[in-house]
């Protein structure tokens, strides 16, 4: 039997004396893209800036909670924890624009009051 050249990659022959040369073919994995929003900015803006009652803190734990729950592949509790945080960081949003606005209104009419006793 004659000795054959084959290529230098891994080649197999066949009955017919060609060779077969196995090329490796790329693997493509594909995971579906889940929606998931954690809110880690503005949990974190709420616990530095609007931290009514400890609701910023609160959101912020939730918010890492979520998080590591995402990097866990726990996808139902990481929803769980991330639409509690910004629930959280709703309500802390809006009890601080109020406290804000009534602040502003009680100033307005305090400086109206005094300015009104000084000049009548």
């Amino acid at each position: 039997m004659a000795k054959q050249n084959y290529p230098a990659a891994c080649g197999i022959p066949m009955q017919d004396n060609r060779v077969y040369t196995a090329q490796p073919q790329p693997v493509i994995v594909s995971m579906p893209k889940q929606k998931f929003n954690d809110d880690i900015l503005f949990s974190t803006f709420n616990l530095h800036f609007c931290n009514p009652c400890c609701l910023g803190f609160v959101a912020f734990y939730n918010s890492v909670k979520a998080r590591d729950s995402r990097l866990l592949g726990d996808l139902t509790s990481a929803r769980l924890y991330g639409s509690r945080a910004r629930c959280l960081n709703i309500a802390s949003i809006i009890i601080c624009a109020s406290a804000i606005i009534i602040l502003i209104i009680v100033a307005v009419t305090l400086i109206n009051l005094t300015s009104y006793r000084y000049y009548h």
